[in-house]
């Protein structure tokens, strides 16, 4: 919770009186993660009068938690000598990500600064992809030899000092390579002179270096971690992911979907400027409208045949109801995918599935729709109708229905499935693509329902 005794008013004020001691004081009384939210409102010239103030234990901690664009702003006029001692001061994984926001100039000037121990953590982790389990993971571990005793193994996770608190041991043999784990409620429960290989669990789960940080989120979320090792192709532990670092992915990657889906990708920039908002947003409506003119083109069409009008005034619901099936059904398979429950060998069981959902969709509405059109044809035209032709029309509107709405369930599963298969990220398949191919398939199945069952 925030401090009851530091506001962002309280903030402004003893900056402009240069009470820098209370303003350090209150600092200290408070979370990082607090802090780093009073200070949001703040502009770059009073950042970086804070950071100025600040030493670099508490600047690391406070910087890590904000946002992009404000840790831009901070760090433009900042020594490297001041980086530096923040970064030495971060845990290796925060320490990694923040040096990569700078050029390379600049990290070979800060990496100077920094300690042996410190520069040789952070050009290892800097081979890894930042999405991946090896750019995500700490070098700083707590593992001791399977052979040793349990009181050796409390002695050497006290001895040790690690930026991230520990609460696993891993256990390794001679060449480093990992074969067990225990949670440290449970290590400190056992008898001090039992050997470490056997209270261990022998059978841990854990991340390959290269393996991406979905599936890594994905065995977290399954196995219920609070850690998980990390290990190269020989099984040698080379680190460990916690699970703040789990959350913090997942809530990026969603972050993420977010924007593709809604075809706005400045919510994960955090663009402010017209323009530049404009240049990420725009190419997705002009997809959106290209193909919203080919179905004008079809509603053209239609509008030349005969009883236009009444043709015409069921265009919106169908194209409406078959958009929905469609996002409704690629929400699901999105969130499947990401989850890892989707399987490549089990697709036509999923494309069955949801042909099946879509067409029990498409029969109930479509015959309400019917049942709608045969009551307001019938009741409220002002000029009389043709029983043949009404019902017609009612076959006309309740088939393109059914059809619509069974082929957006397709179309709005196999799209995402397809790009994933092709490593390409499913979400971009949502939004502007799933909902105008929905509307051109539902359009043109109305118009070849209108000329095919009307000139009958």
């Amino acid at each position: 919770m925030i401090s009851a005794r530091l506001n962002k008013k309280d903030i402004k004020q003893l900056l402009k009186e240069k009470k820098y001691d209370d303003l350090r004081k209150s600092f200290a009384c408070t979370d990082p993660a607090d802090v780093a939210d009073l200070l949001d409102e703040l502009d770059s010239e009073e950042l970086e009068q804070v950071f100025s103030i600040l030493d670099n234990e508490m600047a690391s901690e406070v910087i890590v938690e904000m946002d992009q664009d404000e840790i831009e702003d901070i760090v433009e006029n900042m020594l490297p000598s001041k980086l530096a001692g923040m970064i030495q001061e971060m845990a290796p994984d925060d320490a990694a990500d923040f040096l990569k926001e700078f050029d390379a100039n600049e990290q070979n000037q800060i990496l100077h600064l920094l300690s042996p121990t410190k520069k040789k953590e952070l050009k290892l982790l800097a081979k890894y992809d930042e999405d991946s389990a090896g750019g995500l993971m700490t070098p700083e571990f707590c593992a001791v030899s399977s052979d040793a005793t349990v009181e050796q193994a409390i002695n050497a996770m006290a001895a040790a000092d690690f930026s991230d608190p520990v609460t696993t041991v891993f256990s390794v043999d001679r060449e480093g390579r990992l074969n067990g784990s225990i949670n440290i409620s449970e290590l400190i429960s056992k008898q001090g002179k039992a050997l470490i290989k056997d209270v261990v669990d022998s059978r841990p789960v854990f991340a390959t270096v290269d393996e991406d940080g979905s599936v890594v989120a994905h065995k977290v979320r399954k196995y219920d971690l609070l850690v998980i090792p990390v290990v190269d192709k020989d099984q040698k532990l080379l680190g460990r992911i916690t699970i703040d670092d789990i959350i913090d992915f997942i809530d990026e990657e969603a972050a993420e979907d977010m924007a593709r889906m809604s075809g706005a990708p400045d919510i994960e920039h955090k663009e402010f400027s017209p323009l530049a908002i404009v240049r990420l947003r725009l190419p997705w409506l002009l997809i959106t409208m290209f193909t919203g003119t080919i179905v004008s083109f079809i509603v053209q069409k239609i509008m030349d045949l005969p009883s236009a009008g009444y043709l015409a005034a069921f265009v919106p619901v169908i194209l409406g109801m078959g958009g929905n099936t469609g996002m409704q059904a690629t929400a699901v398979t999105v969130r499947s995918i990401a989850l890892g429950e989707i399987e490549f060998s089990s697709l036509a069981g999923v494309f069955c599935r949801e042909i099946m959902v879509g067409a029990i969709m498409g029969s109930v509405c479509g015959m309400l729709i019917a049942g709608v059109v045969c009551v307001n044809i019938s009741l409220f035209s002002a000029t009389a109708v043709l029983p043949a032709f009404l019902a017609k029309l009612v076959l006309v509107v309740g088939i393109s229905m059914f059809s619509g709405m069974t082929f957006a369930a397709f179309t709005g599963t196999i799209l995402p499935i397809v790009l994933h298969r092709f490593k390409v990220d499913p979400a971009v398949a949502s939004g502007p693509f799933v909902s105008t191919s929905n509307d051109l398939s539902a359009s043109l199945i109305y118009l070849g329902m209108c000329y095919w069952l009307l000139n009958l």
